[in-house]
C-alpha cells in the first residue's frame, strides 16, 4: 500500500484563489481556499483537490490575512471550523449582526440555514481548517444575495449549475438566464439568527475543553475530547450539533500513547499541536515501510479498515480525528 498518497503536509498544500463568487470583492481578494479530503468545497473548476477520495465529510480549509474577509454564505449542512493559526472573527445572521472571536485550538458548528463568515483580526496570517458532513460537501453553498452581485461587479458570475464563470481566466459573460438567481429579502429574512448566548452552545473555547472520563481505552497515557457530534448520539459530545460527522481529539504529553485501535467508519487525521509518531496497519496487516510522523498542519486520509496509534514524540501534542457519521461505533482496541 502507498500510504504516502493519503498523506497531505501542511507545507505541500495548494489554494486556490478563485475558488468562490467573492474572490475578487475588495475585502476578500487575498483569501485562499484549501480542498484536503473530498469532492472539493468550491464553485471554480480549476481548483485544486488534494484527495478526491469521498469519506462521508469534506476536510477543507481557509487562509488570508488580516482584515481579509470570507463573505456571508450558508451550507445545507452544519460547518465546523477549528482555528489552527491567527485569530478569526467569526460573524453570522442575515446582517452580520453577531459575531465571537476565536484562537488557535478554539472551534464553532455552525448549523444549517444561517449565514455566516470570517474575517482574520490581529497581525498574524489566520489559517483554519474546516469540516463539512456529507459526501457532495454540503450540497454546495447559498450565497447572500448583496455577495452574489458584488462579485459580478469583478467578473466572477455563479450559473444555475453552481460553477463559476470567470471572464478574467477566459470564461465568456453569461446571459441573465443562465445566472444563478439570487435570494428575495424575504428569503434572506427567513434565515435563522442565533443570538450570541445561543451560538456558545456551538463553540470549544481551548482553554475550557473538558476531557471525557471514559475514554475507549484504560491503556495508554492520553486525554480524550469529544469535541462535536449528533446530540442523540450515544458519545456525550461537547457540542451536540449534527454535522453528519463527529470530532474527536487525543492529547498527549510527552510520552504519551493512543493504543492500537480500529473502527468501521471513514477517519481522517488531522494534527494540531507538537509531534507524533502514527503506527499502522492495514486489513491485511500491512505497515508502512517507514515510519510516519505528523507535525502540525498535516492531514493523514486513515484508508478504510486500518488501524492506528499515536505516540508522542515532542512536547505536548494534539491530533483531530473526524470520523464519518452521527453515532459512530465503539472502535475495537488491539492493546
Amino acid at each position: 500500500m502507498e500510504w504516502n498518497k493519503y498523506l497531505v503536509r501542511y507545507s505541500e498544500l495548494r489554494p486556490g484563489s478563485a475558488a468562490f463568487v467573492d474572490a475578487r470583492i475588495p475585502g476578500s481578494h487575498m483569501k485562499e481556499n484549501f480542498c484536503i479530503v473530498g469532492k472539493g468545497v468550491s464553485e471554480n473548476p480549476r481548483q485544486p483537490i488534494h484527495i478526491r477520495e469521498t469519506d462521508g465529510f469534506h476536510v477543507g480549509a481557509a487562509g488570508q490575512p488580516p482584515g481579509i474577509l470570507n463573505s456571508l454564505h450558508s451550507h445545507f449542512s452544519a460547518e465546523v471550523f477549528m482555528v489552527f493559526k491567527g485569530n478569526f472573527r467569526i460573524y453570522w445572521g442575515p446582517k452580520a449582526e453577531n459575531e465571537a472571536v476565536l484562537g488557535p485550538g478554539d472551534m464553532i458548528s455552525v448549523s444549517t440555514n444561517c449565514f455566516r463568515g470570517f474575517e482574520v483580526v490581529g497581525s498574524d496570517y489566520g489559517f483554519m481548517f474546516a469540516l463539512l458532513g456529507r459526501d457532495d460537501a454540503g450540497g454546495g453553498i447559498v450565497w447572500h444575495p448583496d455577495v452574489l452581485l458584488e462579485g459580478r461587479k469583478h467578473g466572477l458570475y455563479l450559473l444555475k449549475d453552481k460553477r463559476l464563470a470567470d471572464t478574467a481566466a477566459g470564461d465568456p459573460v453569461p446571459s441573465e438566464e443562465e445566472l444563478f438567481p439570487t435570494m428575495t429579502a424575504e428569503e434572506v429574512a427567513a434565515f435563522d439568527n442565533y443570538s450570541v448566548d445561543e451560538m456558545l452552545r456551538f463553540i470549544n473555547k481551548k482553554d475550557e475543553l473538558r476531557a471525557t472520563r471514559k475514554p475507549f481505552s484504560a491503556k495508554g497515557e492520553f486525554l480524550q475530547y469529544n469535541l462535536s457530534g449528533d446530540g442523540a448520539a450515544s458519545t456525550d459530545f461537547l457540542i451536540k450539533s449534527r454535522d453528519d460527522a463527529c470530532i474527536f481529539a487525543y492529547q498527549m504529553d510527552s510520552g504519551g500513547r493512543v493504543p492500537l485501535h480500529r473502527r468501521p467508519e471513514n477517519q481522517v487525521l488531522v494534527h494540531m499541536e507538537g509531534d507524533v509518531l502514527v503506527e499502522l496497519e492495514g486489513e491485511s496487516g500491512q505497515k508502512p515501510e517507514a515510519p510516519l510522523v505528523l507535525t502540525p498542519g498535516d492531514t493523514f486520509d486513515l484508508p478504510k479498515g486500518t488501524a492506528f496509534a499515536l505516540r508522542n514524540l515532542r512536547g505536548r501534542s494534539m491530533t483531530y480525528c473526524f470520523v464519518a457519521g452521527n453515532n459512530p461505533a465503539a472502535p475495537e482496541v488491539y492493546e
